[in-house]
């Protein structure tokens, strides 16, 4: 059965699944009485469009949503520094996460039945890009956590882990990456803001990356953009924090 969204604003009044609407009102809870502090009704939204998006090819749009909010997952978890043990488990969801957006979306079974399987050919190009600048956006959270932390500690951010940032980018054609961080730093004007999911007529991108290895223009990023990704320790090594930057972060922490 189709409900109306009522998390949506009076600009942006659709028709979403009953189950959609459970998952956006979940989320909605969250904002509001926790303050955007749980990670985990994202991250169950993001399997169910994932789920929905490849059992049905004519839903794409689905997996670009499910990314979307698998990287509001990883923000939301980038902020989190208090307990050791659950930094620990957040961290241990977003390896999940990248095995799943790796072996659920970007790739797909070469034969049906078979095992062996081959990168995935987007229907629409545009889905592709703005799947693209999610995924950015996903890792962009990540780096961000790190760099919070000023220690490397994420997993799936080593450049030798099977599901590692070279490796999933790999999978998505060149001109899909090019574009995808041409859109990342556009300046052009959007509505994308009023906007409370992707949906198949409208789709939303990521846009402003806040790690300092994802700078315009930075190593990071010109190896996403190559025929060949390829990052090495040198690219994800990271960024030198000044003495006052340190202070400022350290008085945040114990606020």
């Amino acid at each position: 059965n189709e409900v109306e969204d009522k998390t949506a604003t009076k600009a942006d009044e659709t028709m979403v699944l009953q189950n959609e609407y459970f998952f956006l009102l979940a989320i909605s809870i969250s904002k509001k009485n926790y303050k955007d502090a749980q990670a985990y009704p994202y991250l169950y939204a993001a399997h169910y469009h994932r789920d929905a998006g490849r059992e049905d090819q004519s839903q794409e749009y689905r997996l670009v949503e499910s990314m979307r909010l698998y990287s509001e997952a990883s923000r939301v978890a980038s902020q989190y520094r208090y307990d050791a043990k659950d930094c620990l488990q957040l961290m241990k969801h977003m390896t999940t996460v990248a095995s799943l957006i790796a072996k659920d979306i970007l790739l797909l079974p070469k034969e049906a039945g078979g095992d062996a399987k081959v990168a995935r050919t987007w229907k629409s190009r545009e889905n592709a890009v703005a799947f693209a600048t999610w995924l950015i956006g996903f890792i962009d959270s990540l780096l961000l956590w790190e760099e919070n932390d000023e220690k490397q500690f994420v997993e799936i951010l080593g450049t030798h882990h099977k599901h590692s940032l070279g490796k999933g980018f790999q999978l998505l054609p060149e001109d899909i990456r090019v574009t995808a961080v041409d859109k990342i730093y556009s300046q052009e004007e959007d509505h994308q803001t009023r906007l409370t999911a992707i949906t198949e007529e409208e789709l939303i991108y990521f846009k402003h990356p806040r790690s300092k290895r994802l700078s315009k223009g930075g190593m990071l990023m010109q190896a996403l953009t190559k025929k060949k990704v390829v990052i090495n320790e040198m690219v994800m090594a990271m960024p030198c924090i000044s003495s006052g930057e340190r202070s400022t972060r350290q008085r945040k922490r114990f606020k």
